[in-house]
């Protein structure tokens, strides 16, 4: 496939497989300008499908780091009434939406960590009730990616340019399955597959998860009620959407309060335009209770310090060391994409579908049963060839979940 060939049938995937974008449906894409090309060839592919109305928010990645070389932090830290209309708009109309990343990774790596805390306190507090319908899948949603110059360059160093950006193009569009002649076919066995891991999950009700390698040993304990989730889920009106492309993670929320350990760090973090990377992050009871990072110490200790939630974890996921992206060998400096080659946790809000019933219950009720509440989502790769995790039954018993970096059950 050329080019244009090629950015055709990843928009066709991501419109029929991410999003199943239904007759008469609004979208709004959120991109940065440096996808423009993949974000027009979605809007064709979305009306293509019956789209009612496609609606494109679009940034610029040089602007942004205008603001931050001289916009006061105040400008920051304001969360306009507007903008928090039209969020909630768009929850109420059941808006499907598609967020592309397309920046470079290091993008803020020069901004002052203070402005970096600020944004991302108020873009929380500005969109607690998008996460939250996201969290239950209120709606149509889905995130993937989308190459530039700059970040070419980042991954491949000794490319340059436009060779850069169509050697990590190519490199997605094998992780995310376009390169198969059916993409559709592709991503149905893929689900089918995770989802089959999940529900062995679910049938072995572990009561926690003991994890250690060189880096990390740490007892998390899961929920009452918890559920294991796949690839693929269905929205509130039984649409089924894939709401991250690429995965290869099997997922759940944990009990935020039952967290003992240390967690190190595999693979760096790109958060908020900035890299963060060596660290590790000691837990007691659930919470944070010491850190230490070797790169992004400030920005790591404003992403903490964001709420109480933010200490604590709102995620596991399982991803095995043999899995397409971790056998490329491609650190992408993007979570989305680092976080598929290797199991990984996050910090902050959990999701109300990983418990029995939880989509039907209040932010407080979710709470008292262990999954934590929090303006952030911030997920973080620990996995590694020599992670070992093994399943704890309530009478202390073990089996062997994952072996060396693989599983085993």
């Amino acid at each position: 496939m050329n080019y244009i060939e090629t950015v055709e049938k990843y928009a066709q995937t991501v419109v029929t497989v991410g999003l199943n974008v239904q007759p008469g449906q609004t979208l709004v894409i959120n991109s940065d300008i440096d996808a423009i090309d993949f974000v027009r060839a979605v809007t064709k592919a979305a009306y293509e499908r019956g789209a009612h109305n496609v609606i494109q928010k679009l940034t610029d990645g040089p602007s942004r780091q205008l603001d931050f070389e001289y916009a006061p932090v105040e400008v920051f830290e304001t969360v306009k009434q507007y903008k928090i209309d039209e969020v909630n708009d768009f929850i109420e109309q059941k808006v499907a939406h598609l967020r592309i990343y397309s920046q470079t990774p290091e993008l803020l790596k020069d901004a002052a960590p203070d402005k970096i805390a600020a944004l991302a306190k108020a873009s929380g507090e500005m969109n607690k009730d998008f996460a939250r319908a996201v969290g239950r899948y209120d709606f149509s949603w889905c995130i993937v990616a989308f190459p530039n110059d700059k970040w070419g360059e980042l991954v491949f160093p000794k490319e340059k340019g436009e060779a850069a950006k169509l050697k990590l193009l190519d490199a997605m569009i094998k992780a995310v399955r376009v390169d198969k002649e059916d993409p559709v076919q592709a991503w149905k066995e893929h689900n089918d597959n995770l989802n089959a891991r999940a529900e062995r999950l679910n049938e072995l009700n572990f009561d926690k998860l003991h994890y250690y390698s060189e880096r990390t040993d740490v007892e998390i304990g899961l929920t009452k009620g918890h559920r294991w989730l796949g690839a693929s889920t269905k929205n509130a009106d039984g649409v089924e959407i894939q709401v991250n492309m690429p995965t290869e993670e099997v997922f759940t929320s944990p009990d935020y309060r039952r967290v003992n350990g240390v967690i190190g760090n595999t693979r760096p973090l790109a958060y908020q335009g900035a890299i963060i990377d060596d660290f590790k992050l000691t837990f007691k009871d659930g919470v944070v209770t010491d850190f230490e990072a070797g790169q992004g110490y400030e920005v790591l200790k404003n992403l903490l310090n964001n709420d109480e939630g933010a200490r604590r974890l709102g995620e596991i996921a399982l991803v095995p060391d043999d899995s397409p992206i971790s056998n490329s060998g491609i650190l992408y400096y993007n979570t989305l994409y680092d976080e598929n080659a290797s199991c990984h946790v996050a910090l902050g809000r959990s999701f109300p579908n990983a418990i029995e019933g939880g989509k039907d219950l209040s932010k407080d009720e979710l709470f008292d049963k262990g999954l934590n509440h929090s303006l952030v989502h911030v997920d973080f790769m620990m996995g590694s060839s020599n992670l070992n995790i093994d399943g704890v039954y309530e009478d202390g018993s073990t089996i062997p979940v994952f072996k060396d970096g693989n599983w085993v059950i």
